[in-house]
């Protein structure tokens, strides 16, 4: 009599939408600009903080002395700050209207405009306490800024600098982002144009069970499942789907042989059928098992369904019973 098999393989799914960390770059370009070890560590202690129509940001840093991080310039002349926000798009720009920025709660003596660049820069003359400080100490920076400025995407960058006589070298592991839906200190890596995803994607599943029935004994037996009903499908906000990047991995309960699951007899569990599974709909086909996560790709219309490929051998000696397995599905951005 031929084995049965699999009459349920129950999904349980582990979905975590996090912050991506990989940014797309086509048809956006990052500023040119020059780099530097401007700062201890990286951004701390951000805040973002609303209070009717107008947002206080804050962060902090750790200036490193500035002699030594302005290359070949002769000289130090002031710390600075690049403020940006983003179109809908996900492009950098300038502010549409005032950010009033402090540093330990001293203004700069002055602000330039980069014109026809996509953010505003921020610098004192000689002479201003802490802007012109060249030495190593801790700085609170603020800016305050209308609402309004996160409406098309809601979130902000800050790049901190070393001003020279000669040239300007931004923090080298890259800007600040933060984002009220996101929290934290988060980071745009130098060079890198386009931002993260600025809120977190929530996705949820909806994942039948699988019925494999009988398995022939002593070869493959291949089962795929097309209708809607039978497919893993995700639902989520397509809005910054195209902003993120994720990988989809799967672990089950009877664990994995020679790279393939195991399906266990309800009976004696030490009897096992190994088997794979293969999903297709989301990009590449996704081969599972996997040590590692592979590339996800999720549709802009908000709904994703991957039609699964199961490929199952029964040995020639077992006995007639059920098998299952338990599979839990995690998707999480790609860092």
């Amino acid at each position: 009599m031929p084995v049965k098999s699999i009459r349920k393989v129950i999904l349980r799914s582990s979905m975590l939408g996090l912050l991506a960390v990989l940014w797309l770059c086509t048809g956006r370009v990052a500023w040119a600009a020059s780099y530097a070890e401007v700062i201890d560590g990286t951004y701390e202690n951000c805040s973002l903080v609303q209070s009717g129509d107008r947002i206080a940001a804050s962060f902090t840093v750790r200036f490193q002395a500035a002699s030594g991080n302005i290359g070949n310039s002769l000289y130090f002349m002031s710390r600075g700050l690049a403020v940006f926000f983003f179109d809908e798009k996900g492009n950098r720009k300038r502010s549409d209207g005032t950010v009033i920025v402090t540093m330990n709660g001293m203004n700069p003596t002055n602000s330039l405009t980069e014109f026809n660049s996509n953010h505003t820069y921020y610098r004192s003359n000689v002479g201003v306490a802490h802007w012109s400080n060249a030495g190593r100490f801790t700085a609170t920076i603020s800016a305050e800024f209308a609402a309004s400025e996160l409406n098309k995407w809601p979130a902000v960058g800050f790049h901190v600098s070393n001003e020279s006589n000669l040239d300007r070298f931004y923090v080298q592991k890259g800007a600040l982002y933060m984002a009220p839906k996101l929290g934290g200190c988060r980071l745009i890596k130098a060079g890198e144009a386009t931002p993260p995803s600025p809120v977190t994607t929530e996705i949820t599943v909806s994942a039948p069970d699988w019925d494999l029935g009988e398995l022939a004994r002593g070869k493959e037996t291949t089962r795929t499942f097309v209708t809607d009903e039978q497919r893993l499908c995700f639902a989520y906000d397509p809005k910054f789907i195209e902003f993120d990047k994720y990988l989809i991995s799967a672990s089950n309960r009877n664990g994995v042989a020679e790279s393939k699951f195991l399906l266990a007899s309800a009976e004696n569990g030490n009897e096992t059928i190994p088997y794979t599974l293969s999903l297709a709909g989301g990009g590449a086909p996704v081969a599972l098992p996997s040590i590692n996560g592979l590339p996800l790709t999720l549709s802009k219309s908000g709904r994703t369904c991957l039609t699964p490929t199961f490929k199952a051998w029964a040995d020639a000696t077992l006995k007639s019973t059920d098998f299952s397995d338990v599979l839990t599905f995690t998707i999480v951005t790609q860092p």
